[in-house]
């Protein structure tokens, strides 16, 4: 905003008998906003161990308007330092019971409480001055708080990128499905494709996933080794004993392998199934 001559300097030129400009038009809104400072003012945070560090700003402006911009920038001079004195008390006040590791949500709320701002005189204001502020963190909780910001980055990092690998997996799968024509592409047919597909997205995955097909069917060639010495040592204990481990072991089998348990049969794990005799009643 282009400066005129303030309210003094118009006098003076009378004074002289040079030409005096005509007062400026008072716009509405006229805000005059000294350079804030640079030194933060360090208010202790709840606890009384850390502090938050707070930046004030001063905004003056004119509620009657009954001063110009210049005006305002000259009448606020002499009430510069009691708006800081008043601001930094009332900072000062509430920042006591707020937590040092938000201070976006104190600079939030210390503004609200400022938002009324201070007036002079108070009946008939003519200035007014609104001062806001800007909160940052401790020092030194900074440092303490960055290497765990560091961590909690590399994680949001990691988490979008396991999901453009699990999105291309995907993809695979079903490319799988339409190349190789499978009808279906269920968990047995998932189970199976996974690992082809891991290794044309990302080598970690192809690894894991190789690695779990490998320990699923050694899990599978175990239970077919220990129900196959079951059936022929079971007459060595009594039934129900033998009933119960084989239910025990086969439940918890199923549970891990993730298999239906009502449709689970030995002949799934490569062990042949006798067929039946014709005219032979079961």
């Amino acid at each position: 905003m282009a400066r005129t001559d303030s309210f003094f300097s118009r006098i003076w030129k009378a004074f002289k008998g040079g030409p005096v400009d005509p007062p400026p038009a008072r716009g509405p809104g006229e805000v005059y906003e000294p350079p804030a400072s640079d030194t933060p003012v360090v208010v202790p945070a709840h606890g009384d161990v850390y502090d938050f560090h707070v930046f004030v700003q001063l905004r003056w402006d004119s509620p009657s308007r009954h001063f110009d911009l210049d005006e305002i920038e000259d009448e606020s001079a002499a009430y510069q330092d009691i708006a800081r004195q008043r601001t930094t008390q009332a900072v000062w006040r509430q920042a006591r019971s707020l937590d040092p590791l938000d201070p976006a949500g104190a600079e939030k709320l210390l503004n609200e409480s400022l938002a009324g701002g201070f007036c002079w005189p108070k009946a008939n204001p003519d200035l007014r001055c609104r001062p806001s502020i800007r909160v940052t963190i401790d020092p030194r909780l900074r440092e303490q708080k960055a290497p765990l910001e560091l961590r909690r980055i590399e994680q949001q990092l990691a988490m979008a990128r396991d999901e453009i690998v699990r999105e291309r997996t995907e993809r695979w799968l079903h490319g799988f499905q339409e190349l190789e024509q499978f009808r279906h592409l269920g968990k047995d047919e998932r189970q199976f494709l996974v690992p082809f597909a891991a290794s044309l997205v990302d080598a970690d995955l192809a690894k894991v996933t190789s690695a779990l097909a490998a320990e699923r069917r050694s899990r599978y060639d175990e239970l077919v080794g220990v129900l196959a010495q079951a059936v022929r040592d079971h007459e060595r204990v009594g039934l129900f004993e033998f009933a119960n481990a084989y239910d025990k072991a086969l439940r918890a089998f199923c549970r891990q392998m993730g298999i239906d348990l009502g449709k689970w049969h030995l002949a799934d794990f490569g062990e042949p199934v006798e067929p039946e005799e014709a005219g032979t009643a079961r």
